[in-house]
This record gives structure tokens, C-alpha cells and sequence, in this order.
């Protein structure tokens, strides 16, 4: 069988799972809708208030969450019901960003702040959550094909919603409609979640403010000894330490350094999503031919050497290359890490597993955002993109020797799925 007629029999098989078929297909629809609001939320705050240090608390803010609730939210995550924790977390979401077209005033921008810190707040038990779910609904040999398909589909519905939401706020002169749109979709991937059969924790555990943080302090334990979680929060925090910089310093330096007309933005970002959506067709002929691990090395270490290029663009066509190739290899790194989290990590502690990794890349993210204007004024905006770049690699090279043996025990946690437990409904 060819690698092509390979990646379609897998996709056809994961999309064949009527359970990972529910959660797919609601996570679709709640991303456009996110895609609709996180930009309407932008273009609100800067026509209310035209202030760029408003759109950069706004980040913060909505960082805040993680690096405050994360770990907890994963020790919570391994002791309560997934599912219930997933419904929930759509329908508080969903009322909370109707909140937002409360906002009318630039005297009013301060409700912005308060809800999306709250709306982030209750998405950081989502993620885990869900991240943790997919391995017991999913063959572990379709895991690779079923983070792909998640990743390529949250690129592909980013963007629907971004562009409608650039349509709507210009037709209605204001961000409503696109904020009741993605409250309808959190409560439809409610819908399709609450009708998910998902395997039940067998033991659910219990108890108060002590016995949670037993439980945090366990699970760090056990998630800080296991060399495969080590290495892939190690290698994503190195790199995020220098792609972080990059995400702030990126406009500036089309704009200022190459003087890229602003209206041609959005081309350089859809050359990112191109590879990106294609990047989740490469993951098939990758895993005919790579380890897991190998395609978290190499394609890090391919990211690193893209925007390390990007400094020394001179046009925007070689812009657009480079951030082409970021995206085609960005897919399957991310697909393969998950991958490997899901399958190396006991059931009882995926959703700590998955919190802290989302904790470390935040926190990383965070502080190479904060030095971004600092570098760029002490070196020039394309040095610090040459040494985000260099960081980068030096990730992709430091996590060889660490993940090296991962790939060669494919059948080590064979025993943790093989009793899921009875399914709810």
C-alpha cells in the first residue's frame, strides 16, 4: 500500500469512530467560533480604545490562566469525570462570552479583560481534558492520524472564523454578532460532547484542599521521572523561549524592516496556513519513514533553521518560503507530541501530563514576549530572529539524546488502555 492510500486509510478510520467523529466535529464547529471572537475581540478594543497597550494586556491577561490554574486544573482533570468537565467547561464559556457585547464604551474595555481572564480560566480544564480522552477512544496506532487531523482542523477553522469575523464587525460596525455565534458554538460542542461514550476512570479520587495537593505534588513526581514528558516540556519550552519573540517582533519587522504594505499581512500569514494544513498530509509519509521522536528532532530543528532565514529575508516572497516551511513541519512536531504524551503517560495522569506541558510552553512563551522589545531595540529585530531561530535548533538538537529510546519500546504502555473501564453515556 502506498503512503498516500496509507494516510487516507487512516483518516478514514479515525473519522469512522463515531465517538472521536462527535469530538472532532464539535471542536470544528467551537473553533470557527473562537476564530470569530478573538478577532472581533481585537478589532473592538482598538476601535474603543486605539491603544496597542491595550491589545497587549488583553494577551497577558488571557495568559494569566495557565500559568496560575494550569497545574491544578490537570490534578483536577485525573480526579473528576472528563467528559462533565468538557460539557461544563463549553457552557460556562458560552455565557461568558455573551457577556462580552455588555462592552459598548471605551469606558467599558475593563469587562474585556475580566471576562477573557475568566473564559481562560475555565478553558484550561478543557484542554487537558480532552487531550487525555483521545487515547481512550482512539487505536493507539490512529492516534498520530487523529492529533493531526485535530491540529490541521484547528489551523483550517481559525482562520474560517477569522475572516468572517473581519466581515461581520464591518457589517455590524460592532463585535455582537460574533460573539453570540461562538456562544451557539461552545453550546453545540456541549451537544456532541454530552452524547460522547467515553471509557470511565475506574476510582475516581476524591477528597479536599489536602488531598489536592497530595495529588499536585504526586503527579509532578511522577510526571518530573518520566524522561519522555521531561524531554518533550524541555524541548517545547527551549523553543518557545525563541519563538515567542518572533510572535511579537513579526509585524514590526515586515512593516518597518521590509516596509511590506499592511493590507499584504495576510498573505505572509496564509503562506503559514498553507503549510500548516498540508503539514497534516505529511505526517503519514513521516511515520513510514521516522520514529516519533525523530519527527519532533528533525522538525523543530527544521522550525529553528525557517526563522533563523526569515532575519535575512529581503522580500516577501522569501518571507512567505520560510513561513511556508514553519507550518508544513509546525503539524506534524505538534501531532507527534501529543503522540507521544498520550501514549507514554498512565490514564491516571494524562490530565497533569497535559497541564503542565500547556504551563511550561505558556510560561516560556510569556517570558520571551516580554524580552521581545527589549532584544529587538538592543539588537535589531532580524538578530533576534537569527537567535530565536538558533535557540530553536538547539532544542530540536538537545532533545536527540532524550527522546532517543522512546520510539524503541513501542509496546511499554501497552497494559494502560487495555482495561478502560465500562463506558458511560
Amino acid at each position: 500500500m502506498t503512503t498516500d492510500a496509507q494516510q487516507n486509510s487512516s483518516m478514514r478510520r479515525v473519522l469512522a469512530n463515531p465517538q472521536f467523529r462527535l469530538l472532532w466535529t464539535g471542536q470544528a464547529i467551537s473553533q470557527i467560533g473562537d476564530g470569530l471572537a478573538n478577532l472581533a475581540l481585537l478589532i473592538m478594543i482598538n476601535k474603543l480604545t486605539g491603544s496597542t497597550l491595550a491589545l497587549g494586556t488583553l494577551m497577558v491577561v488571557v495568559a494569566i490562566p495557565q500559568l496560575i490554574f494550569g497545574l491544578t486544573a490537570g490534578v483536577f482533570v485525573d480526579r473528576w469525570d472528563r467528559k462533565k468537565i468538557m460539557v461544563i467547561s463549553d457552557l460556562l464559556r458560552g455565557l461568558i462570552v455573551l457577556g462580552l457585547m455588555l462592552v459598548r464604551r471605551p469606558e467599558d474595555v475593563w469587562l474585556f479583560y475580566i471576562l477573557g481572564f475568566f473564559q481562560a480560566m475555565v478553558g484550561v480544564f478543557f484542554d487537558p481534558a480532552k487531550s487525555a480522552v483521545v487515547p481512550l477512544i482512539v487505536d493507539k496506532e490512529l492516534l498520530l492520524t487523529a492529533n493531526s487531523l485535530s491540529q490541521t482542523t484547528r489551523v483550517v477553522t481559525s482562520v474560517i472564523g477569522s475572516g468572517l469575523a473581519g466581515v461581520l464587525v464591518g457589517i455590524t460596525g460592532n463585535g455582537n454578532l460574533a460573539f453570540s455565534l461562538d456562544a451557539a458554538s461552545f453550546f453545540i460542542s456541549a451537544i456532541f460532547i454530552f452524547r460522547m461514550q467515553i471509557p470511565a476512570m475506574a476510582g475516581l479520587a476524591s477528597g479536599g484542599l489536602r488531598q489536592t495537593l497530595e495529588q499536585l505534588n504526586d503527579g509532578l513526581r511522577y510526571l518530573f521521572s518520566h524522561r519522555p514528558l521531561v524531554a518533550v516540556m524541555t524541548t517545547f519550552a527551549v523553543t518557545m523561549l525563541g519563538i515567542g519573540a518572533v510572535n511579537v517582533l513579526f509585524v514590526p519587522f515586515l512593516s518597518n524592516i521590509l516596509r511590506i504594505p499592511t493590507e499584504a499581512l495576510g498573505v505572509v500569514d496564509a503562506a503559514q496556513v498553507v503549510g500548516m494544513v498540508l503539514g497534516g498530509s505529511l505526517v503519514a509519509v513521516l511515520a513510514a519513514r521516522l520514529k516519533t521522536s525523530q519527527i519532533i528532532t528533525f522538525g523543530i530543528c527544521l522550525v529553528g533553521l525557517m526563522i533563523a532565514l526569515i532575519g535575512f529575508s529581503t522580500s516577501i516572497w522569501m518571507v512567505m518560503a520560510s513561513v511556508f516551511m514553519v507550518g508544513l513541519f509546525l503539524t506534524p512536531v505538534q501531532a507527534s507530541a501529543s503522540t507521544i504524551l498520550q501514549t507514554s503517560i498512565t490514564n491516571e495522569q494524562r490530565g497533569r501530563a497535559g497541564a503542565a506541558l500547556n504551563t511550561v510552553i505558556t510560561l516560556a512563551s510569556v517570558i520571551s514576549m516580554a524580552c521581545a522589545g527589549i532584544l529587538g531595540e538592543w539588537l535589531g529585530i532580524r538578530q533576534v530572529f537569527f537567535l530565536s531561530g538558533s535557540i530553536a535548533v538547539a532544542a530540536g538538537l538537545f532533545a536527540i539524546p532524550m527522546l532517543k529510546d522512546q520510539a524503541s519500546q513501542p509496546n511499554k504502555t501497552k497494559a494502560i488502555d487495555e482495561d478502560p473501564g465500562q463506558v458511560i453515556g
